[in-house]
């Protein structure tokens, strides 16, 4: 297993956790449509982590830079992409979250006029 895995992996346990204690904080229960966004939660932090590690170590393998000056430019050269597909993925789930459509009425669109 090498360095990159571990990396990528060391930062999926913290989304799950936060995505708990945010269903916590707000006296959510944990149902099908948490699950899923938590699920989604996880994969996207997955995907952003392995599109920031990948660049970096592309970047220390081809210009020869440090690791820490690697990840900094990773860091500014992957944001808008990273932004791009999280956006994409929260507006996906924005007809659900807000009660329209197919699915509406599960009353998903309450919990999120409360808060």
């Amino acid at each position: 297993m090498s360095v990159a895995t571990v990396t990528v992996a060391s930062g999926l346990p913290s989304a799950g956790l936060g995505a708990l204690a945010t269903l916590m904080l707000f006296h959510e229960e944990l149902n099908i449509y948490s699950f899923v966004g938590i699920i989604m939660l996880i994969g996207i932090v997955k995907k952003n982590a392995i599109m920031m590690i990948d660049f970096a170590l592309e970047t220390q393998r081809v210009h020869g830079t440090a690791p820490a000056e690697a990840i900094v430019e990773a860091a500014l050269v992957r944001f808008r992409p990273i932004m791009m597909t999280t956006m994409a993925a929260l507006v996906g789930t924005l007809p659900i979250a807000l009660g329209l459509g197919a699915g509406g009425e599960a009353g998903l669109g309450e919990a999120v006029r409360h808060w």
